[in-house]
């Protein structure tokens, strides 16, 4: 494998990083800011972003940073379970036998999450991603699901996160009492050239590469140019161009070599 003919000291670009570890680009910086802001209120949000933009990343350091003395975070990742199978699995998650009955489930989900904020003084965070692939009935159910005190309050914080569609179907005037309720909505854009420069420094550096310039300027430029500053594609094109520089013995990996990882990934 290419960690030993480069002198890796783990693969680079690779999923298998501790969020200590990870890049932080200046979206992600204001993202993580405001969903402290989001937490501490314990209010409902919106993360969009492109696939591979890098939502989950930024989700998966955000929620390292919180205490777990102090939170509860319930991650949900599968949308099509319908509005039963999400309860079922908040009620789970939450360390409690699902019920059948969808208002007994509420209820209990209701139950806990106060017993959470009140007894434990631990504020509950639901976080459902793919949440584009949602019914258009169920962001009422979970505005309701949260509601308490006459709308006054919150029983814990909500985001939502998903594709940019996910932000046009909350201006639809059907889920207008949703979308007025927001705390914080947030569009994760791609890195710019300098963060993606950045970002291919950064994973090379925690891979200890110590043999001079891996990536020389002209290819970093190329990376960019065909990534468009998308995080999940730049794994993808380096990690093509490792293999492609280790199978033409090439310790530098130089503009040509970019371009022939390229045409692979465009013939695979």
């Amino acid at each position: 494998m290419f960690q030993q003919f480069y002198g890796f000291s783990r693969l680079p670009f690779s999923k298998d990083i501790s969020p200590q570890d990870l890049f932080q680009a200046e979206g992600q910086q204001e993202l993580c800011a405001r969903l402290t802001y989001l937490v501490k209120e314990r209010g409902l949000g919106l993360v969009t972003g492109e696939t591979g933009s890098g939502k989950s990343t930024a989700l998966r350091r955000f929620v390292a940073s919180l205490d777990a003395n102090r939170h509860f975070v319930i991650y949900l990742s599968n949308p099509l379970l319908g509005m039963s199978g999400l309860y079922r699995e908040i009620l789970t998650a939450l360390g409690h036998e699902p019920l059948f009955s969808r208002p007994k489930i509420v209820a209990r989900i209701r139950s806990v999450f106060e017993d959470l904020i009140q007894n434990k003084h631990r504020i509950p965070v639901v976080i459902l991603d793919e949440a584009h692939a949602l019914p258009d009935t169920a962001f009422d159910p979970f505005r309701l699901l949260f509601s308490t005190q006459m709308d006054s309050q919150s029983l814990g914080a909500l985001l939502l996160v998903g594709h940019p569609e996910l932000r046009r179907t909350m201006r639809l005037a059907s889920h207008e009492a949703f979308f007025q309720r927001l705390t914080t909505t947030y569009h994760l854009l791609p890195l710019d050239l300098s963060q993606t420069i950045a970002y291919i420094r950064h994973h090379i550096q925690l891979a200890d590469y110590k043999s001079g310039t891996l990536f020389p300027d002209d290819s970093l430029a190329r990376i960019y140019d065909y990534t468009k500053g998308v995080p999940r594609q730049i794994n993808r094109l380096c990690t093509t161009a490792l293999l492609v520089g280790m199978a033409d013995q090439k310790q530098i990996l130089e503009e040509s070599v970019i371009r022939k990882a390229v045409t692979e990934l465009e013939q695979a």
